[in-house]
């Protein structure tokens, strides 16, 4: 069964995503707006966090989890659809453009080849090659969580996002060409938010399911981390009068430590929000947006390098910079309504 209420959550965060994307005035107001984190590990937690839910759901009916390496081929498809649709026009239309593509100017075989495999990732291109990975290695990881080995999962995610703090993607980019880009996320830091939403899943479907006595136990942990995620909020604009933590503690690129907790407070909040009042979170608009959430980022990209070879006057000027930004998001959205009235036709 469809949960809307993340659908809906889903699709707000898309939103913010891609206005944020369009930059100023709305990466001002929108950018991790409610502490140290964006929108971007919201996106990831739900993904794994739906994901277990199908995965439990089709083991239960007796189905594998071969869904998941064809979904992945698919988002793979679109990427490279996207991405080399966006190189033809920077190459034969806009040689503005060229400048965000430089490696396929100097190396154009080998850049090619590794953006097939997902190795280099131009800028903006980062979200779906990541979820490529990520699904694949839920393949493996997922049947684990079904059977209820929640700590094995949970520390082998732990380390490899310990290992990442420390420079294990640097020490592995040695080994590749000094023009590979690969992409801004760190793969074996952000795997941690994916997996951290879908053990949280497994974990709320044992609670809820074979031990629901404890279920008022999670009320009260996310009543505190309401309390804990105020806290990162009023610290990051300095309300508190607390020295702000160094980029080590709150790297996006790597996914700091004090990064993750203040998401994983909101996160917790968040579900206490899902469980007890989800139509408190139930947008019809976003939740449109939700459900087709990978394919409307694919076409996001199109706009966002439209946007860059905009002229100035457009870009950096009022209204225009408020107003096409919020006409791009209806755009899609009335995308993303078409692609459900033709499901609905099947």
């Amino acid at each position: 069964m469809r949960i809307r209420a993340l659908d809906s959550i889903r699709g707000l965060l898309l939103v913010q995503m891609i206005l944020d994307h369009f930059g100023n005035p709305f990466t001002t107001y929108l950018y991790q707006v409610f502490g140290f984190f964006s929108a971007a590990e919201g996106f990831f937690f739900l993904s794994g966090f739906v994901g277990i839910l199908a995965a439990r759901s089709k083991t239960n009916r007796g189905e594998t989890l071969a869904w998941m390496p064809r979904r992945a081929f698919k988002i793979w498809r679109i990427h490279l659809f996207t991405l080399f649709s966006i190189l033809a026009v920077a190459f034969l239309v806009f040689p503005s453009l060229l400048p965000y593509f430089k490696a396929y100017s100097s190396h154009p075989a080998a850049a090619i080849f590794l953006s097939v495999v997902l190795i280099h990732i131009p800028p903006w291109f980062d979200i779906l090659p990541l979820y490529v990975f990520l699904l694949m290695a839920g393949f493996f990881v997922f049947p684990l969580l079904v059977r209820k080995h929640f700590l094995i999962v949970a520390l082998g995610s732990l380390g490899l996002w310990a290992l990442a703090q420390w420079g294990l993607r640097d020490l592995l980019l040695l080994f590749l060409p000094e023009y590979v880009y690969p992409g801004f996320f760190d793969l074996m830091a952000w795997q941690l938010v994916y997996f951290a939403g879908a053990i949280s899943a497994a974990i709320l479907h044992y609670v809820l399911n074979a031990a629901p006595s404890k279920e008022k136990f999670l009320n009260r942990m996310g009543f505190v981390s309401i309390a804990v995620s105020v806290f990162f909020c009023l610290w990051k604009y300095q309300v508190i009068p607390v020295p702000l933590p160094s980029d080590f503690w709150v790297s996006r690129e790597h996914l700091g430590a004090l990064r993750f907790l203040n998401f994983c407070a909101f996160a917790a909040g968040i579900s206490l929000a899902v469980r007890k009042r989800p139509q408190w979170l139930d947008f019809s608009f976003t939740a449109i947006l939700g459900k087709n959430s990978l394919i409307v980022y694919a076409l996001h990209t199109f706009l966002i390098y439209a946007w860059f070879i905009s002229p100035p006057a457009l870009r950096f000027a009022l209204p225009w910079n408020i107003l096409i930004p919020v006409l791009s998001v209806v755009l899609l959205w009335g995308i993303s309504l078409m692609m459900e009235k033709q499901k609905q036709k099947f």
